[in-house]
Order: C-alpha cells, then structure tokens, then sequence
C-alpha cells in the first residue's frame, strides 16, 4: 500500500533501512492501532479535525467516500496524490518517504513530516498525530488492504485510488485527487496547458517526430528496463509525438531486460535514459552493447531526472527535456 510499488516503475529509489524504536514508541504505536481497528474513541482516533461542512462523495477504490467541503489538513500517502495537490497550490500535512525530485517540490515538502515506517507503510500514530481532515493513498485495485484501510479511515475520510503498473494512469489519479479537494477547475487549466505544451512540440518538430524513433529506459550495470506507451513517462512523450522504437509493440509497462539485450535498441535515434545527469546514466551508457547503438553513436542519449511522471508539473518538465533531445536531432 502506498508509495512503495512492487515494480520498477520507480527502480532507483534510496533503499530505506528500519529504524530502531524504543519500548514506549512502540506501545504507543501498538495502542493507536489497536484502539483505530476497534474504532473507539481516545486521543489518537479523535486527532482529526472536524469539518463544519460536507463535501460531495468521491469515487474511489471502496466506492463513494463522502469528504470535507473545504479540507484543510491532508495526509497525501502516495507520492502521485502528493504531487498532484503540489500542483494544485496545497502542502499536505503528511507525505510519503518518496518523493520526485523537482526543484518547486524540493521546497514545498521539505518541513512536511514524513508519515510511513520503515518499510513504506502507513505509520498509524504519525498520521493521527497531524489531525488531519482528510487522507489520500493509493493501490493497486486487485491488492487493497481492507485493514489499513479502514484503520485509515477512523482518523479521517479517506479517498483510495488506482494506481496502476507502471503509472500510466498519472492523470487519472491526480483528477481524483482534484476531486476530493474540490480543486477540478484547476486541474483542468494545469491540464490544458500540459497538452498546449505536447501539441506545439508536435507543431514544431513534425518533420523529425516523423522520421525518427524514441525509447526509455533506466537500468543498472545488471538489468534493464524498456517502457512503453503505457508507462508514466511513455505517455508523456507520445503525448509530445514520439514514435516509440524498440517499445513500439510492447504491451507491457516495462519489460526487463539484462544488458547483452541493449541491441533491442541498435536503431533507435533518441533514446532517454532515467538519471540526472552523465554520471547517473553511466550504468548504462558505458554498457559495450549500449555503447554501439545508434544513439549512442551519434550522441543522442538524454539524461533525464523527470522520468516517473507523477504530475502535470513533472511531465512538463519531460516534454522540456524531450523538446531538447528533439532540438539536438534537428541540428544534426
């Protein structure tokens, strides 16, 4: 449940190590859970702050949850939600461990407390400890943990959303978190400007989205992955006109691949790579096989720290990338 995934939509995440807790943490956790899953009342489960309004019922993974008029404190626990309220103008009071790295979420998040254990799970007591209005998580739909769940919901509504192997459905949750908040209006022009942006790229480089290919990929100097329209970042760039090379048929989010595979991508001319810069990709990029692709060859591979689209904020800041790479193929 949560930020964490069990796939590679995000493969480089820092690894997070358990933390020690004393005897007394430990009891007080041990006694917010146990008094959340009954349901009674006590210091931790009365935490949250009371609207004076409702708000309409929003549709998630549980069916309708009602939500606060005008919530104002919001434990987002899935890094999309938490991006996607950044875009939308809201700091949460709760955020998960993970979160991308783009220079305006550096700053908003960081005095915001941290509110998943060691493992990446929802920490009970932390949540309860920030009273918040209103919670947003998200899971996969045939792995929903009921138990959380509702132990979740005893602090406050809790709005539970899809998420999907390897992201490509962004948008969907970002609208749902839209929802929940009563902010649809803005999502709505942060959306508008996001395919504004795709479509002039489209405009400006038709003659070279036309007659060359594009591929993902993030690895390490043991696998691989290939993406494709159906990942996060995959969308993104066909958004922006890519025609996808290797991953051009693929049905899957991600495909793994181990490196004497990096011929798939022998005659791919645009080929972005997930890492911040030149020695980040260097995994990959010094790869003898990689080395030999024509990407590589002619100096077409694009270091990219934006490659897990989470937001509308991040996926602009892909298409910025993609038109780059796009400008370079241009000028050769």
């Amino acid at each position: 449940m949560t930020s964490l995934r069990p796939c590679p939509s995000r493969p480089h995440l820092p690894s997070r190590r358990p933390r020690t807790r004393g005897l007394l943490a430990a009891a007080a956790v041990a006694g917010a859970v146990a008094l959340l899953a009954s349901g009674c009342s006590s210091d931790v489960s009365d935490a949250a702050s009371s609207p004076s309004t409702t708000g309409a019922a929003v549709e998630t993974l549980w069916g309708p949850v009602t939500v606060p008029a005008h919530p104002t404190r919001i434990v987002a626990l899935g890094f999309p939600e938490a991006t996607a309220l950044a875009d939308l103008g809201i700091t949460p009071v709760g955020r998960p461990t993970y979160i991308p790295e783009l220079p305006a979420y550096t700053t908003l998040f960081k005095d915001v407390p941290v509110v998943e254990d060691a493992d990446g799970k929802p920490d009970l007591e932390k949540i309860a400890a920030t009273h918040p209005d209103l919670i947003l998580i998200d899971e996969f739909a045939d792995k929903k943990d009921k138990a959380t769940y509702d132990k979740l919901s005893a602090i406050a509504p809790t709005v539970d959303l899809e998420w999907k192997m390897a992201a490509g459905n962004w948008p969907a949750e970002a609208q749902g978190t839209a929802e929940a908040v009563g902010k649809t209006a803005e999502l709505d022009k942060l959306k508008a400007g996001y395919e504004a942006h795709a479509d002039q790229i489209k405009k400006d480089f038709a003659d070279v989205l036309a007659t060359h290919t594009v591929d993902l990929v993030s690895g390490d100097a043991n696998n691989w992955f290939l993406y494709s329209e159906g990942s996060s970042h995959g969308r993104v760039l066909v958004d922006g006109g890519a025609r996808l090379g290797a991953a051009a048929n693929q049905k899957d989010g991600f495909v793994q691949y181990s490196p004497e595979h990096y011929d798939l991508l022998k005659d791919t001319d645009l080929i972005f790579v997930a890492g911040k810069d030149e020695a980040a990709i260097a995994p990959v990029t010094s790869n003898a096989v990689f080395a030999a692709t024509k990407a590589a060859k002619e100096g077409h591979v694009v270091a990219t720290n934006y490659f897990f689209s989470s937001s509308y904020q991040i996926a602009n800041a892909l298409l910025d990338d993609f038109q780059k790479g796009l400008e370079e193929l241009k000028a050769k």
